[in-house]
This record gives structure tokens, C-alpha cells and sequence, in this order.
């Protein structure tokens, strides 16, 4: 847990702006604190083509307008949906199965798998995958990068803060 100086202030100036202005004032200040996380992610991630590394990306998500605050901006870091579903694999690992699974279906429909698998040009009835070990790559990253994000979003928010007010109010804010 990290104790952070003078959010109080920066709050009070960001409930000034309006509704529209301090969301994007957040959301700008949100990013930049997440690009070393990102930055490190991508560096430290399982690489062979590199796709996953490309795909790390953040995506920010606005108050609709419910609830107690008009500012309210959340970061996500994650996998683009298009690689995202082979990098739960990666991140978390997986425990040594068959290929196919000699039963398909659930309860009364459970039945037996009639599919194979082909490869180096044999076809065989089913084989043993030994699993995958979990390279765990966000969690990690974000551990290390979270004090500097930390630091990096008090700079930004107050530098975007008094970006705003001058756009709002002219240059005497």
C-alpha cells in the first residue's frame, strides 16, 4: 500500500472542471501512467512472432453518468481480443491433457469423441499434451511499474489539470 501526497487538491481542482473536461483529464492522466506497465509487459511477454506483445494494449472506461461521481475513469491493461484468448493460456498455464477428449458432451449427452488428430503427417486416435508452464507476464509487470505509475499519474493529472483550466478559463485560471 502506497500513500500518495496531495490527490486531495488535485481532486478539488479536477470537481471544478465539468463533467466531460475532468473525464478526459483523468482518462489522458490514466494512460500515461500505465505506458511503463505496458512498456514492460511487452518486453518481459512469452515472444515467437510477437503478436502477443503487439496486442498488449490499455482501453479506458468512462462514468456513464450513475452514481456518486461525475469523474470516474477505470484503465484496463490487457490482450487485444484477437490474441487475447491464446494468452489466458500462456499467462496462467495449463495441466497436462488428452487430445481430443475420449468423452464429448455433458451429463445424459456425454458420448464418445470420434475425432483425431493429424500432424507431421500421421493421424493418430488421440495424444497426451504434457501442458503448458504459466508465464505469468500483466501481473507481474504491474507489481514492478505500480509506484512509478503511481508518480507518473500525480504529474500528469495536475499538469493536465491546468491544461484544462485554460482552455476553460483563459490564461489569468
Amino acid at each position: 500500500m502506497y500513500k500518495v501526497e496531495g490527490l486531495a487538491q488535485l481532486q478539488g481542482a479536477l470537481v471544478q472542471l465539468s463533467k466531460s473536461a475532468g473525464q478526459t483529464v483523468l482518462a489522458g492522466a490514466l494512460r500515461d501512467a500505465a505506458r511503463p506497465i505496458v512498456r514492460d509487459a511487452r518486453t518481459n511477454v512469452a515472444r515467437k512472432t510477437g503478436a502477443l506483445a503487439k496486442s498488449i494494449r490499455t482501453e479506458v472506461f468512462r462514468n456513464n453518468g450513475t452514481g456518486r461521481s461525475n469523474n470516474v475513469v477505470s484503465l484496463s491493461i490487457g490482450y487485444h481480443k484477437s490474441v487475447g484468448w491464446r494468452a489466458r493460456f500462456i499467462e496462467k498455464g495449463t495441466k497436462p491433457h488428452r487430445i481430443p477428449n475420449e468423452k464429448i458432451g455433458r451429463g445424459r449427452r456425454k458420448r464418445k469423441n470420434t475425432a483425431v488428430v493429424a500432424f507431421g503427417g500421421k493421424v493418430y486416435k488421440s495424444v497426451q499434451h504434457p501442458g503448458i508452464k504459466a508465464q505469468p507476464t500483466l501481473l507481474p509487470a504491474f507489481e514492478r511499474g505500480q509506484r512509478q505509475a503511481l508518480t507518473i499519474f500525480k504529474q500528469r493529472l495536475y499538469q493536465r489539470i491546468i491544461l484544462q483550466s485554460i482552455k476553460k478559463y483563459g490564461k489569468r485560471a
